[in-house]
């Protein structure tokens, strides 16, 4: 396969854009040091599952704009929405028609909660779910899975992180963590009659799949011990399931966050939930304390909206959640075949389902490793795959693409073989490794 090699745009833009941008993107996943040097910079287009970048470069995008595009990037339906809602105006003085077709629409699609409050990014849905638990239950300590590597910015979360500067101490205080797939970690935090947690917020599943019952007991022990369960499906809705892989697994939460997949990559978030707790948000209750809850001049864009709408249509009509899946076991077996080939099933492992999976970098040692991954990424990237670990197959990713995929993921191998045989990636990685996110040193 033809490897690219010409990044000379991407170099400039790279060099100047941290002098007006801090960190160089505005989601610190797309940044620099999250992948290789020969990584496109930027993107300027994007069609289908394929994108291009500032030198003219075109590659299959693998994790389609960190999941949030479900159906394909420019997809025409969704497209027109927008353009036809914004040719309509996109903010008024008042709320917009479009607001309550869409709550009806999505409330019915999800089938999860009685009320919705949308917004325009997960971390102001996650935090208004913490509020209205804060409030309903009068505690003040929040339980998060450790393992889920995200939930919000704001400090609740962040506090939690080696991030953690510019964070009071105080708040520190304030959050808890188990671990998913732990019963007994989530029994020892709720233990004490004064343990003071107002909700549990998880994923549903991330790419190890619940065991043992594990929702289901944790969201019986939530219930008994007074606790509200948050169940975060910003990456896992839309795909397990159009009603969110809770659903898929057949357990109820308190209230559910929703995001990324659910407007094509358009600004739509949601915050769902049983409506005697969404309703201490709302205005009807005369007499009681005021809680302010989400109030965003851009949460109910029209245009974020239309997107949404569009989007639902779409993965009804075309019944694509029952065809992203039989896409991803296409992929899946393809992958691992090629992995079987060369011998690396010691280092390289596919984790997760055939809806969303993630390929595990492993060294000769068999220790998980982002020297060897960023090795991987770099060898994908350069024969026309934009890679960051992540496999998200959608709609928009046919035969072609898959079979794009496949060989641009056996010509990597043959080059990661040759890193394991050697032990190091001396001499066959170019610059530095991608680091982690969160971490405490730049």
């Amino acid at each position: 396969m033809h490897k690219i090699t010409n990044y000379e745009l991407s170099k400039r833009f790279s060099a100047e854009v941290h002098n007006y941008i801090p960190g160089g993107a505005h989601t610190y996943s797309k940044g620099d040091d999250q992948f290789p040097v020969n990584a496109p910079a930027a993107i300027v287009r994007g069609k289908g599952a394929h994108v291009w970048d500032l030198d003219g470069n075109e590659f299959i995008d693998c994790s389609m704009g960190l999941t949030s595009v479900c159906i394909g990037h420019g997809y025409e339906p969704v497209a027109q929405a927008v353009a036809d809602a914004a040719f309509q105006g996109t903010n008024f003085q008042r709320p917009a028609g479009i607001e309550l077709e869409a709550a009806k629409l999505f409330l019915e699609t999800v089938e999860s909660g009685d009320m919705v409050k949308f917004a325009k990014n997960g971390s102001t849905v996650t935090t208004a779910a913490v509020k209205l638990a804060r409030a309903y239950t009068s505690r003040n300590r929040v339980a998060i899975a450790r393992e889920h590597n995200f939930f919000s910015f704001d400090d609740w979360f962040i506090s939690t992180t080696p991030c953690d500067r510019g964070i009071p101490a105080q708040v520190r205080s304030m959050t808890a963590t188990f671990s998913y797939n732990n019963y007994a970690s989530v029994e020892a935090l709720l233990a004490d009659n004064d343990h003071d947690i107002a909700c549990l917020i998880m994923e549903p599943v991330k790419f190890d799949p619940p065991i043992d019952n594990f929702l289901h007991k944790v969201a019986a022990l939530c219930k008994d011990r007074g606790v509200l369960l948050i169940l975060d499906e910003m990456i896992s809705g839309f795909k397990w399931d159009l009603r969110g892989a809770h659903n898929f697994y057949g357990v109820k939460p308190d209230m559910a966050t929703w995001g990324k997949g659910i407007a094509n990559g358009f600004s739509a978030c949601a915050l769902t939930g049983r409506a005697d707790i969404m309703e201490l948000g709302g205005i009807r209750r005369e007499g009681d304390d005021k809680l302010f809850l989400i109030s965003t001049t851009h949460g109910a864009e029209t245009t974020g909206l239309a997107a949404m709408i569009a989007t639902i249509q779409a993965f009804k009509q075309h019944n694509m959640i029952a065809s992203n899946w039989a896409r991803g076991e296409i992929l899946k077996l393809k992958l691992q075949q090629i992995i079987d080939k060369h011998g690396l099933g010691h280092t390289l492992q596919l984790l997760g389902y055939p809806c969303l999976f993630v390929l595990v970098c492993r060294n000769a040692s068999g220790e998980i490793d982002d020297v060897f991954r960023t090795l991987m990424m770099q060898e994908m990237i350069a024969h026309g795959v934009l890679f960051q670990g992540m496999l998200y197959p959608t709609w928009s990713h046919q035969e072609a693409e898959i079979d794009h995929i496949a060989m641009a993921f056996d010509a990597s191998c043959a080059i990661y073989q040759k890193a394991i045989a050697a032990g190091t990636t001396a001499q066959l990685l170019v610059g530095k490794p991608a680091k982690a996110v969160f971490r405490k040193k730049i």
